[in-house]
């Protein structure tokens, strides 16, 4: 695929709307393309959070504890939460199907808000959004994806 596509592909991304063009070839710069073969994993559960993964083609799984989280495909973004909070990740992602993703170092991201805040505020509101609105989706079939054996305590305050 040509940089000149997956600059097109990355800017139909939520976590970058109103990013300038030359904002996103710097976040790009030092990317890799893959294409990951079905059942392959991308990263998994609880190891530290390295990548944003932007899904240029095909389909993943997240999954959580082996269960089914989540379906993401092209153009869609895993991974961004751990890289901005600098927590491990929360999930394991799979190819559900052949798929071809670029890979942005942590490092990079980093590297290129750092030299502009403004761009930072933008890309954190966006993740923002972006976690609120799975956190909607999550609500909108609460619980589901555990099993009747499942030892979850919901709050008991608000």
């Amino acid at each position: 695929m040509k940089t000149s596509d997956i600059h097109t592909l990355v800017t139909k991304i939520p976590l970058f709307n109103r990013v300038s063009p030359g904002h996103i070839r710097e976040l790009l710069g030092d990317v890799e393309v893959r294409t990951f073969a079905e059942g392959e994993t991308l990263c998994e559960e609880g190891n530290e959070s390295q990548f944003l993964f932007v899904v240029l083609r095909g389909t993943l799984v997240i999954q959580r504890q082996g269960v089914d989280l989540a379906h993401v495909s092209a153009v869609d973004i895993i991974g961004e939460m751990g890289v901005i909070s600098d927590s491990p990740r929360c999930a394991t992602d799979k190819a559900e199907e052949e798929a071809t993703v670029v890979i942005i170092p942590k490092n990079r991201f980093i590297y290129v808000i750092g030299f502009d805040s403004d761009l930072a505020a933008t890309l954190y509101k966006n993740v923002s959004t972006s976690v609120f609105g799975k956190l909607i989706a999550m609500n909108d079939h609460p619980l589901e994806h555990l099993g009747p054996d499942s030892k979850v305590k919901l709050p008991t305050h608000v």
